[in-house]
């Protein structure tokens, strides 16, 4: 199973956006999507409400568009926040919820335990791990899905007690979810997968944080995700029992990194980052705004995994003006120049700038050369990428201060 696990906070994409990346998946051989917004209350804090009749009948309609596209639609709760372990009433509403959605048709199902305290809620538990194996082999037991993905607690990094106990007590029919050493590892290695196989007793269904950039849309900040995966092992498949790649909140500019994380999937040794991203506009972009959306691509490509992209400067400064006026009247994908235009605005007065003329540069849009995600760099290093991953440009002078987050 490979795919997207649309698990970001933010702004949620509508029927119409999961239908399109859907469709897209089915082009680039990808099988899995699993349905699990952080910001869907229904689905984490209000978890025992069950979803209302609009929200089945598209989920229905969902699930039937992915059996045309050859991709399998799972649903995932998220009850952690508040959960009883031990209650009988607490598992029959959630063995009920579930229910309900495989009716639908839906044989994979997804029950997440990630992003809470670790605290043991119910009686007779010794250890969280004890406490969680319980209650996803009891909805694995009982509902008897084709599969179920966990997501634990602890689910980046090695908390060997915990995920060796999960191991052994788990059914060895569930597969686990791991992100890997971080929570957005700007690499992961075989040894890696290796040690956390050896630990769990099976291997890791790897939840990647690419391209997701909630980290900023949360804090209010635009970066784009567009670069290509990079720094994973060659044979991944081989390594891992799933894998599926965490979307950016903007539907359209996630489809880039999606078509290379495919292509890296399946080409293995031959994988090529980027050529695969090079064909990945080929494949997304009207012919006629290819070529400037390629030079766009080359000022908004950085990520925590290669900081590289072009710096606007004022010897480029009126080629990026004319490739945002070609991109405007060329791109025939509103929606996609609708999700890039506050970064063609914050170019555009970058570019202005540059040829010194006076205008406001909003830190709240980065761009070309800036990758400043607003995380202390202790953070950063040790929990969120395993490298500080910050480049400032020249131009940041001009904000109120370095570190304004």
């Amino acid at each position: 199973m490979f795919g997207v696990v649309e698990g970001f906070y933010g702004p949620m994409w509508d029927w119409i956006d999961r239908l399109s990346i859907l469709e897209f998946m089915g082009r680039i051989e990808l099988n899995l999507y699993i349905y699990g917004p952080k910001w869907d209350s229904y689905h984490r804090e209000w978890w025992r409400i069950p979803y209302n009749e609009n929200f089945m009948n598209n989920f229905a309609l969902f699930v039937d568009a992915g059996r045309r596209y050859g991709v399998d639609v799972s649903f995932a709760l998220s009850p952690g926040l508040d959960i009883d372990y031990s209650s009988m009433n607490d598992l029959n509403l959630l063995l009920r919820k579930f229910g309900r959605i495989m009716d639908l048709g839906v044989d994979v199902i997804s029950l997440f335990l990630d992003d809470i305290p670790p605290i043991i809620r119910g009686k007779g538990f010794k250890t969280l791990a004890e406490a969680q194996a319980k209650l996803v082999n009891r909805v694995y037991d009982e509902l008897k899905p084709r599969a179920l993905i966990f997501c634990p607690t602890f689910y980046y990094g090695v908390k060997e007690d915990y995920l060796r106990e999960l191991g052994e007590l788990l059914d060895p029919g569930i597969y686990v979810m791991w992100t890997g050493m971080y929570v957005c590892p700007y690499r992961m290695s075989s040894s890696e997968f290796e040690m956390v196989t050896s630990i769990l007793g099976r291997k890791p269904f790897v939840w990647d944080n690419y391209p997701v950039n909630d980290y900023f849309i949360c804090r209010g900040i635009v970066r784009l995700h567009l670069g290509p995966i990079k720094n994973r092992p060659s044979n991944i498949r081989d390594l891992v029992s799933g894998y599926t790649a965490n979307p950016a909140n903007q539907v359209e500019v996630s489809k880039f990194a999606l078509y290379s994380i495919a292509r890296m999937i399946w080409e293995e040794e031959n994988y090529d980052a980027d050529r695969a991203l090079r064909d990945a506009v080929g494949f997304l972009v009207n012919r006629s705004a290819r070529y400037w959306f390629e030079r766009f691509v080359e000022f908004n490509r950085a990520t925590f995994m290669d900081l590289n992209e072009n710096v606007i400067v004022k010897d480029n400064a009126d080629e990026v003006l004319e490739l945002i006026r070609q991109l405007r009247e060329t791109l025939t994908n509103l929606k996609l120049l609708k999700e890039i235009e506050p970064v063609l605005k914050k170019m555009e007065s970058i570019a202005r700038y540059a040829k010194g003329e006076h205008v406001g540069l909003s830190y709240r849009v980065q761009t070309s050369g800036e990758y400043n995600p607003p995380i202390p760099a202790d953070r950063m290093k040790d929990e969120i990428f395993g490298i500080v991953a910050r480049r400032m440009p020249w131009y940041v002078k001009v904000y109120p201060s370095a570190e304004w987050w």
